[in-house]
């Protein structure tokens, strides 16, 4: 009796694996399938388009407006190793340390430098974007970075320098504050920028800085999120700041002086 019970259990045992495999199996085929199913019974299904930001004529237009200077060019850094703790880094680097509360602990002498400084692909990247900024003529005025590893060699990779650091310029991760104070200070901060005559002002800095609310016109995209080295272009009012331009990524820039 005892064998027979033994017997019945591994055989339901084995039915209900089997079955549990069987329909595994089928979920992913449909799944793979899904498509194909849905044009047949004629069920579109919507898929996501990728962003527009090959926007020609705009961008030929503002790429040879910001050659008369005039306005403020946030830059995003050019590239780094993709630490999903970043932030963590981020702090010690702005916050811990005594060098001064718009200074930096100068992470590329330090034990987190990877996690913080551009990687190897990133400082090609900076130094390129200054030679073709050089060939361009681009005007450069006054360079203003946030206190990381990676705006500041960003900055003195591709715009030759910096004039000053800025905690301010940090993006949002690594702090608790309260998003109203933070929202007005950054007005004011790129509202005293100096733009100097002929020039460009450049902010070095990251993602998740600029936010739509800064400005008074509605011209700031949906999605607000740069490539390393896309900027924004943004140019100062009496009314207040105005969003100008984006180039989601800096060749999107480049590619309009290089005709063939």
């Amino acid at each position: 009796m005892k064998y027979k019970n033994l017997i019945i259990f591994f055989t339901i045992s084995f039915l209900t694996l089997s079955l549990l495999i069987i329909t595994f199996s089928a979920i992913i085929n449909i799944y793979e399938k899904r498509e194909k199913i849905a044009e047949f019974i004629n069920i579109k299904i919507k898929k996501e388009e990728p962003a527009d930001y090959d926007n020609i004529d705009e961008d030929i237009f503002w790429a040879n407006e910001i050659l008369n200077g005039g306005y403020i060019l946030h830059f995003r850094h050019a590239e780094r190793d993709k630490w999903i703790d970043v932030t963590m880094y981020d702090a010690l680097e702005s916050d811990v340390h005594e060098n001064g509360i718009n200074e930096s602990r100068y992470a590329e002498n330090d034990y987190f430098k990877n996690a913080v400084c551009l990687n190897e692909r990133g400082l090609i990247q900076a130094k390129a974007m200054g030679e073709h900024l050089k060939v361009i003529g681009l005007p450069i005025g006054k360079v203003y970075s946030s206190v990381s590893c990676r705006s500041r060699q960003t900055a003195k990779l591709a715009f030759g320098g910096y004039d000053s650091l800025h905690r301010i310029l940090v993006h949002k991760g690594p702090y608790n504050e309260n998003k109203e104070n933070r929202l007005e200070n950054l007005k004011r901060f790129y509202s005293e920028i100096q733009i100097d005559k002929n020039t460009n002002a450049i902010v070095s800095a990251h993602n998740s800085v600029i936010n739509c609310k800064m400005f008074v016109n509605d011209k700031c995209p949906l999605h607000l999120t740069l490539e390393e080295g896309g900027f924004y272009i943004i140019s100062q009012s009496e009314e207040g700041l105005v969003f100008e331009h984006e180039f989601h990524d800096y060749n999107l820039f480049n590619k309009v002086f290089y005709e063939r």
